[in-house]
């Protein structure tokens, strides 16, 4: 009897143990795919590669025009890379799940002991499903509904900084498309300043600089005297789409040239599709290939109604016919070319479901709303954010004094830790401490590093790269320290030489209590062509 219990328990206890192991080896899949999930929102490669490709696109507009080939290979190429779905496995029953409630919990506690970070699976994957509609969204221009969806995420306080930062910075994107250049500006100064030390921080310094240069260019151009024809066309060029809308609308109410008339409405018709208005869009292509005896911009119009079918709103009935009419006149080649990376896209299950929801939701009328969330973590995100609309300030600062209060009351903050949170807050409002401006001041200087740069080519000394640097600016605009955070130009020599001249640049000095800012900047050396 007693050899056979020994045996029993030994059997018993090989049996628990086989099933803890698999459910360990489960649960760590599961932990891999949910931190793979994390690290692609965090560093958000595919992601990120559609704004820089966006931008890009515009500047490649202004250098090479519109029919420009090898725009619209870059665009396809976008398209389809940044065009992947999520592949996420349906959990299983309960019958093939239950084993795995004891281990996790398990797990749990020997990461509780160790004082690491519990992972919820569940509720984090969330977080991480819900960013890919806002980037299915934009990837299709639909860029309030990618707002929405980005201000979903960004009311959560269980967000890491990496992913809080990246959504930041998709927002930002997708407000400049819309023409709301200030907003934009705003999010990415915030990204700059509360995330410092990541990708998102460095990244958006480069975004912003875009804007803001695309910004200067438009204030120019309100000062001009041009022609309405001109003047849409560079507000077009210059990303401001509803101007670009607004002035080609009045140029066609006049009596103009045919080959003048049709090529202001094919450039309304990509205003609104910049601005994922696609029904407009296609109504003013469709008048070109009607009226357009030249055939020279129904086939532009084709040609946009192809990008349209194929990579957009992934209609084949669109794609089919300005396939056919591209046949026409002989355009195979960019068809050819469009072609290899349509292959590469394919109608994911998101797509279905989200257009399905739309057509109900606009059916209906139907309404969304975000989950409200009153955590001690959101009310102090809350406390240090900007408005960034301008709007309701006294109501934003009354909200604040509550909030203040309130934490103090929870016993949450001390004294010195509220203190803390105002002085960076102040520090951040400061017009002299905004990305912008700092951005103008070491623009003024960059010439320096450039004559360093150049030195060194005199000498022989081919090099080229991108180093970030931090720099610790004292409250009267000395540099109190600058080192380099990470460089790939290969040259020790010239990288101390950079630093050294960083040292004593002067920026404009504010109020000592507000103390020292920490900013990471990027700078960039490649011999010009």
């Amino acid at each position: 009897m007693k050899t056979f219990l020994r045996i029993f328990l030994i059997v018993l206890l090989l049996v628990l143990t086989a099933l803890f192991n698999v459910g360990l080896i489960d649960l760590r899949i599961d932990e891999m795919s949910y931190l793979l999930g994390k690290i692609a929102s965090g560093q958000d490669v595919s992601n990120s590669l559609g704004i820089i490709g966006k931008y890009e696109l515009i500047k490649r507009r202004m250098q090479y025009g519109e029919q420009s080939n090898s725009g619209y290979e870059l665009e396809a190429k976008v398209q389809a890379l940044t065009s992947g779905e999520k592949m996420t496995e349906k959990p299983g029953s309960w019958q093939k799940t239950a084993y795995r409630i004891p281990v996790s919990f398990t797990l749990n506690v020997i990461r509780l002991l160790l004082g690491k970070e519990i992972i919820n699976l569940k509720e984090e994957d969330k977080i991480l499903n819900v960013l890919e509609i806002g980037y299915f969204w934009e990837r299709n221009r639909k860029y309030s509904e990618a707002i929405k969806v980005y201000d979903q995420v960004l009311s959560q306080s269980n967000v890491s900084a990496e992913i809080k930062a990246a959504v930041m910075i998709h927002k930002a994107f997708c407000h400049s498309m819309l023409s709301e250049y200030e907003i934009s500006k705003r999010m990415y100064e915030r990204v700059i300043s509360v995330y410092p030390n990541t990708e998102a921080g460095v990244l958006a310094w480069k975004l912003l600089d875009f804007i803001a240069s695309m910004e200067k260019q438009r204030a120019g151009l309100e000062m001009e005297k041009l022609s309405f024809f001109d003047k849409a066309h560079q507000f077009y060029l210059l990303m401001d789409y509803r101007n670009s809308i607004k002035y080609f609308s009045i140029f066609l109410q006049g009596k103009e040239p045919d080959s003048l008339v049709w090529e202001a409405t094919f450039y309304k018709g990509r205003s609104h599709e910049e601005l994922g208005e696609s029904e407009e869009a296609m109504v003013e292509y469709q008048k070109i290939i009607r009226g357009d005896k030249t055939r020279t911009w129904a086939k532009q119009a084709n040609r946009r109604m192809l990008m349209m079918g194929e990579f957009y709103e992934q209609k084949k009935q669109i794609s089919d016919e300005a396939r056919r009419q591209l046949a026409v006149y002989q355009d195979q080649g960019f068809v050819n070319k469009v072609e290899q990376y349509a292959s590469m896209v394919s109608e994911s299950s998101l797509r279905k479901e989200l257009m399905a929801d739309q057509k109900k939701s606009a059916a209906g009328g139907a309404r969304t709303r975000s989950p409200v969330d009153d955590s001690l973590l959101n009310m102090i995100n809350k406390i240090g954010s900007l408005d960034l609309t301008g709007e309701k300030e006294a109501a934003k600062r009354d909200e604040m004094e509550k909030l203040r209060n309130d934490l103090i009351a929870q016993g949450a903050l001390s004294a010195g830790d509220l203190k803390e949170l105002e002085r960076r807050k102040a520090l951040e409002d400061n017009p002299f401490r905004r990305p912008t401006e700092l951005k103008s001041i070491i623009d003024e200087n960059s010439s320096q590093l450039k004559y360093l740069y150049n030195r060194k080519l005199r000498q022989g000394i081919k090099l080229s790269g991108k180093m970030v640097v931090e720099l610790a600016i004292r409250p009267d605009g000395g540099i109190r320290s600058a080192k380099i955070v990470r460089s790939n130009v290969g040259d020790r020599s010239f990288e101390d030489d950079v630093i050294k001249q960083i040292r004593n640049w002067k920026f404009k000095s504010i109020s000592d209590s507000l103390g020292d800012l920490t900013v990471n900047y990027p700078f960039e050396f490649f011999e010009e062509e």
